[in-house]
């Protein structure tokens, strides 16, 4: 298996990925790299082992930032491998375009969903577009006319973004050097003076419960599938209580808060405002908010009390389980030498010394990352030998997971 070309790959997927998912605005671009190089992977050595790396590098990612925001490079992660295949098989631009078009409309559809049917409600949804965009005479002044615009909004993007994605891929794999030769920038990591120290310093004294990554896993899917089943207050409020409870029980890693609750109160903002332009009503509105606020510190408390590693080491037995599926073999291979967090972001780095000095334009800032993308590639070196954390399931765990499936007897009290 080409596991050190297919693993350095993958790696530089994650670290695009994850940079797509963190940054506000401009996802679509910074995670064009990490598809690139994904399409790479499947042009080079067949769609199983491509999705074998587009799995593990969007697994490494949720292990590192919890799945919150995970569509953002969900697209790319699904449609590179296939258009690396296609280019392997000689298809045209054409097809490749429409491949393309057919994945992300599909994915821009449910997206639009989600957050319509879940984060504000459709009679907010429309109730904002009679407020905005009713004044345009030849558009239809109702739901129809939201759907309308809705659809047509997500189907120009699609159009607009396939169009740079397989542009941006054909430059990427025409150009492909047969050797990937190291970028040419700073070799060792203790020669860059803009390095992180190592933390040597004393740390705090860990308190709570370390929940074995499992529990926490399965406690928090029935959390977020309890809260998908409406917006009572009873059950709102049973989910709160248990999120507060699991929080303060806990030991997790602090890292995780501070994104999680920014990105919850982006959220929320947009429920919020959502609810009170479109002239649904306070208390719904609030009824919405909390529950658009809820579904993000679940998925901030899941990344926090199970840890990168707790959540890497579930993936890793989950693949491991059920590795008669295609591509989940290669998944759990790749996964194992991706490397740490370190690795990551020294990658980052080298991108960042690779831009200095490149003509702010589209096309030189392009041929630059793509020369960064060939270039990690080569320079990752999988590990070897992976240490596994044990897990043991106690009983503090199975209580976890009573508690969470509690929430659920709230719902009767809502009629």
């Amino acid at each position: 298996m080409p596991r050190r070309t297919t693993t350095g790959l993958a790696h530089v997927a994650t670290a695009s990925f994850l940079a797509s998912r963190a940054t506000p605005t401009g996802g679509f671009a910074v995670a064009l790299a990490g598809g690139v190089a994904l399409a790479r992977a499947a042009e080079r050595f067949g769609a199983r082992h491509g999705f074998g790396a587009s799995l593990a590098a969007m697994l490494q990612t949720i292990a590192i930032m919890g799945p919150a925001r995970i569509q953002v490079p969900l697209t790319q992660a699904v449609s590179a491998p296939v258009l690396g295949h296609m280019v392997a098989r000689g298809r045209g631009r054409t097809a490749l375009l429409a491949a393309t078009f057919v994945m992300r409309a599909a994915q821009n559809a449910l997206s639009t969903l989600f957050y319509v049917a879940v984060i504000v409600g459709l009679e907010a949804f429309t109730g904002t577009y009679e407020r905005l965009f009713g004044w345009v005479p030849f558009l239809p002044n109702d739901q129809t006319g939201a759907i309308i615009g809705a659809t047509f909004m997500f189907l120009f993007w699609a159009v607009a973004a396939s169009v740079v994605q397989v542009l941006v891929y054909q430059r990427g794999l025409e150009n492909w050097p047969a050797d990937p030769p190291a970028p040419d920038v700073i070799q060792a990591e203790a020669a860059d003076p803009d390095a992180p120290a190592p933390d040597s310093g004393p740390r705090p004294a860990e308190r709570g419960i370390r929940f074995d990554p499992r529990a926490i896993l399965l406690a928090a899917t029935v959390a977020f599938a309890i809260l998908l089943t409406g917006t009572w207050w009873p059950m709102l409020a049973a989910v709160s209580a248990w999120l507060v409870l699991a929080s303060l029980l806990a030991r997790g890693d602090r890292s995780a808060i501070k994104p999680g609750l920014a990105l919850t109160g982006i959220i929320a903002f947009g429920a919020l405002t959502a609810g009170l332009i479109g002239g649904i009503g306070l208390e719904l509105t609030l009824r919405r908010t909390l529950r658009a606020a809820l579904l993000v510190l679940v998925a901030t408390w899941l990344r926090y009390a199970a840890g990168e590693d707790g959540l890497r080491e579930v993936f890793r037995r989950l693949l491991h389980r059920f590795d008669r599926v295609p591509s989940l073999r290669e998944t759990a291979d790749v996964l194992d030498g991706l490397g740490s967090t370190d690795g990551l972001a020294a990658s980052g780095r080298r991108l960042v010394a690779r831009l200095k000095g490149v003509e702010p334009d589209p096309i030189p800032v392009t041929d630059a990352v793509l020369d960064w993308v060939a270039g990690e590639a080569g320079r990752h070196d999988p590990a070897e030998h992976v240490a596994h954390p044990a897990l043991r399931v106690r009983g503090l765990d199975a209580l976890l997971v009573a508690l969470a499936a509690a929430c659920a007897l709230a719902l009767p009290l809502a009629a």
